[in-house]
């Protein structure tokens, strides 16, 4: 037995397998790193995790030499110091792949599946690199003649096609979404999404006059994008046709530029509905699961317009995120056809994009106010659900000062409608400010706002079912608010709200058809 495991521990298989391993544990522990704090709060040492990495990265050094000084016969497992360096690799290499696929299995499952593969794709070049160099310098010199030349042929191979790639893209240019007719308080922003970065455009007639708007920031066209976003007046595209074009963006210069194919959408028509009866679908909390909101939207019948509460994702990273969950999402359940009121949620707050998605979904800010016939909304935004201090936020977010420069705006807003629905992620408007989210709902009493639409808390019911919200809502007799569904324990909840002059009906239904809530409201408190 114990010279069979002599024969194991000294074959080539061997040595390779542990090579392998130590250099993958690194790859895949980095590309789950957006979990590294909460690992890091749980042992309660901030850079625990980057120790370890730096761990794995000196253990597969470590492998490589061993593994170098095996090969060209310098020492092999019967040198006692050898057999001890080289055991203890083994061990190392088991613990850390094992804590890799500990990271991979949990960041692979459920909502942070996207995630992770982004950032692992993210990584895949520079760890391409940091796999195959030790590997073809330990291994290519010791091959057979034909090997050799096998492997010299495949990199060559490879080399040339990502040269190739980075110089004409292989990869066909295409339009990846449906456009999307966000309303922004002061009109409309056209969005859609293409795979390769573009030049983008709207093109429609208005008034016998034809017109065409880029996605251009002070005359300068944006070529770096691929969610694009056009600035439309009210009146030009209500109950209009339009379509949306882009052009591939290859690269581009100071002087010049190299451009690519052109692709232009069909012809949409975006219908308004402003009269005294109004549909709105209301999905929140998606996070991810796109094909169960889809099937819940499927139960709940037609609609006039879309109202989103947020929490699409659990962090924005990538833009990738949000073209899979807002943009192919809202395009999807709108065809282009009808108007979109985006609400922000708390995991929209998060990540390395969160910055660039007002500018991405054409909104100036993430609070504003819009009209649709007699009836108005006000869009909140409550920003992260801790204060800006908790390690998750790795000290990047000020939303304490955003809530409170919302809250002042608010102040200002005056409605000519008497009907009014609030709109915001948490129905509390601020998760931790105890007086700013009282100082949020005094303004809503004094515009008249006869409810609140939320998410959040992933339940179906109207707020008031504990003591302490029946505590705070007491405060405010002439004010309902609801929390939509959203997903939890594998099911998902979604809910219509019709709006007419005899009040508010809301109706929910999961994925399954299963009825969850129908109630009416009247618009005066009874």
């Amino acid at each position: 037995m114990k010279n069979k495991l002599f024969r194991i521990f000294n074959s080539n298989g061997y040595l390779f397998a542990v090579l392998v391993l130590s250099t993958l544990a690194p790859v895949f522990s980095y590309a789950a790193r957006a979990t590294w704090v909460f690992v890091n709060i749980t042992v309660n040492f901030a850079h625990f995790t980057t120790v370890l990495l730096c761990a794995m990265i000196a253990n597969a050094v470590a492998a490589a030499v061993l593994t170098a000084l095996r090969i060209y016969g310098k020492a092999d497992f019967t040198n006692k110091v050898y057999k001890v360096f080289f055991v203890l690799a083994s061990l190392f290499t088991l613990v850390f792949t094992i804590a890799a696929i500990s990271f991979f299995g949990g960041m692979c499952h459920g909502e942070n599946k996207e995630v992770y593969t982004l950032y692992l794709q993210n990584s895949l070049p520079l760890a391409s690199v940091f796999i195959a160099v030790p590997v073809l310098a330990l291994f290519v010199p010791k091959m057979p003649k034909k090997a050799k030349t096998a492997v010299c042929a495949i990199v060559l191979v490879v080399t040339a096609v990502v040269l190739i790639d980075n110089i004409f893209p292989l990869n066909p240019y295409k339009i990846t979404s449906e456009p999307i007719v966000f309303d922004n308080g002061g009109g409309y922003s056209v969005v859609f999404s293409t795979n390769d970065q573009g030049t983008a455009y709207i093109e429609y007639t208005y008034n016998g006059e034809d017109y065409k708007v880029y996605d251009a920031t002070g005359g300068k066209i944006h070529t770096d994008k691929r969610i694009h976003s056009m600035q439309v007046p009210y009146e030009h595209l209500k109950n209009n046709t339009y379509r949306v074009g882009t052009v591939r963006v290859i690269e581009s210069y100071s002087y010049g530029s190299r451009l690519g194919k052109e692709q232009i959408s069909a012809d949409y028509t975006l219908s308004v509905n402003e009269g005294e009866t109004q549909e709105y679908l209301v999905l929140s909390d998606w996070h991810t699961w796109v094909e169960r909101a889809y099937a819940a939207t499927e139960h709940l019948g037609s609609y006039d317009a879309v109202i989103l509460l947020g929490d699409a994702t659990p962090g924005v990273d990538f833009e990738e995120q949000v073209i899979s969950n807002i943009v192919q999402f809202a395009g999807e359940l709108t065809q282009g056809s009808m108007p979109v009121l985006y609400v922000r949620g708390n995991h929209e707050t998060r990540g390395n994009y969160a910055s660039e998605l007002s500018g991405a979904l054409g909104l100036d800010e993430f609070y504003f106010t819009a009209d649709m016939g007699d009836y108005s909304f006000v869009v909140l935004d409550s920003g992260e659900d801790k204060d800006d201090s908790h390690p998750e936020y790795g000290s990047t977010t000020d939303y304490n000062t955003y809530r409170a420069d919302m809250i002042k705006w608010l102040g200002g807003v005056e409605f000519e409608n008497e009907k009014i629905i609030a709109l915001c992620h948490s129905w509390h408007i601020s998760d931790v400010e105890p007086e700013l989210s009282k100082a949020g709902w005094d303004e809503l009493d004094r515009i008249g706002a006869r409810m609140l639409l939320s998410g959040h808390i992933h339940q179906c019911r109207m707020i008031g079912s504990t003591e302490s919200e029946q505590a705070f809502l007491s405060n405010y007799p002439d004010m309902l608010a609801y929390a939509d569904g959203g997903n939890r324990d594998d099911l998902f909840i979604g809910s219509k709200m019709t709006l007419s002059p005899d009040g508010i009906h809301l109706l929910a239904i999961d994925q399954n058809g299963e009825e969850k809530f129908n109630r009416n409201f009247t618009w005066v408190a009874e």
